[in-house]
């Protein structure tokens, strides 16, 4: 039970760990210079903080996240699904892990197009989402291992061979609101509501049937083991990537955001460093982009009543909008994603937290939702 529990462990961390992750620490390093401990404060609260809030809440719902989500309301309860994952899917960061991991591989070939890597890359995704137990195990067995190993060569290289401290580059109130609000971007909340649901169906399997309807307590307990994991994973590599960012800023400072991480380990590993890198982003892109196009075609398929064989149809149709979306390349992706997020985040925090808080007064919590809502889309309209 306790090997299942890391395996479980290493999945929440390989399925959170992927494009935003390998870029948007890296820019509060940068961005911050000096003040990089009061940027990363910012980031975890927003990157490590929420996203737990996110998968405890869920578990919370014993793994339904429709249920989550009807505490806004039945309007909410359809449409917050379909949006969400929407986003999180072929709209949004499923494109943009294809766009850094062609990053990452452009060092190694660098006359690869975008359009033919996408090919690629997709068609590999749809080969191990057409099965739920080759998630697991890719993602928690061998992806997440092979990450780890290849992140731990480059931050122990780069804590060693780290110049001098820059200077701070903002306020530190500035900084910490830096980290804050590039959390947001890596939309790891969004995320949360949905792969809580995926590894706490995989947990009540472990759990005999008489237990887990006896003792529900049992399968959330037994299902925080993982998150704790996770979270504190990417804690680590979170603080090591604001570290990287800011001492070496210099050396990122004039890059396009997806090569940030690439021209770190080429500086500190030389022509080494291009298979490594590489296929650390790849992994890492690869296992949160299968994880993400998994859950969204099979909440589509149930969304439309689909019967399960139709299931490798709806994944395809996912993964080749994925495939057009990719083409707007990284800063066309973040362009359209970052003012919807900062509309939407404060509702969906707030009714995580109350839901939290009590399973009692949905009225209250979906007058806030709604009303935090109208509010940020009339100060995006009015004041941005």
């Amino acid at each position: 039970m306790r090997k299942k529990m890391f395996i479980f462990g290493f999945t929440i961390f390989s399925m959170f760990f992927g494009s935003g992750n390998l870029v948007f620490p890296l820019q509060v390093g940068v961005a911050t210079g000096g003040y990089w401990w009061l940027g990363f404060l910012g980031l975890f609260l927003t990157g490590i903080i929420l996203p737990f809030l996110g998968l405890f809440v869920i578990k919370l719902h014993h793994g339904n996240y429709l249920a989550f989500f009807g505490e806004a309301g039945k309007s909410a309860q359809l449409l917050l699904p379909l949006f969400i994952l929407s986003l999180l899917g072929s709209f949004g960061v499923v494109p943009r892990c294809i766009t850094v991991a062609h990053g990452g591989i452009s060092y190694i070939y660098p006359d690869m197009s975008l359009v033919s890597f996408s090919l690629i890359f997709c068609g590999l995704a749809y080969l191990i989402c057409l099965k739920d137990e080759w998630m697991i195990t890719i993602l928690g067995k061998w992806l997440t291992p092979l990450k780890l190993i290849a992140l731990s060569v480059l931050i122990s290289s780069g804590i060693y061979y780290a110049p001098a401290l820059p200077a701070p580059t903002q306020t530190s109130l500035s900084s910490f609101w830096t980290g804050f609000s590039n959390g947001y971007q890596m939309m790891d909340l969004f995320a949360a509501f949905f792969f809580s649901a995926v590894i706490f169906q995989q947990i009540q399997k472990l759990v005999p049937n008489e237990v887990a309807g006896a003792n529900n307590h049992k399968v959330l307990k037994l299902a925080l083991g993982p998150s704790l994991i996770g979270a504190g994973i990417l804690s680590v590599f979170y603080l090591s990537f604001v570290f990287l960012g800011a001492y070496y800023q210099e050396v990122a400072k004039n890059v396009p955001p997806e090569l940030i991480l690439p021209s770190i380990a080429g500086y500190l590993l030389g022509d080494n460093a291009t298979l490594i890198i590489a296929m650390l982003i790849l992994l890492s892109c690869l296992s949160t982009a299968v994880a993400l196009t998994n859950v969204y075609a099979k909440y589509l398929g149930t969304l439309f009543k689909c019967p399960k064989d139709f299931y490798p149809f709806i994944l395809l149709i996912t993964i080749i909008v994925s495939f057009l979306v990719s083409l707007l390349d990284f800063k066309g992706i973040s362009a359209f994603l970052g003012p919807i997020l900062e509309k939407t985040y404060p509702s969906l925090i707030l009714l995580t937290i109350l839901s939290i808080l009590t399973k009692k007064h949905r009225l209250l919590k979906k007058r806030v939702f709604y009303i935090v809502l109208g509010l940020m889309i009339i100060q995006g309209y009015f004041f941005n």
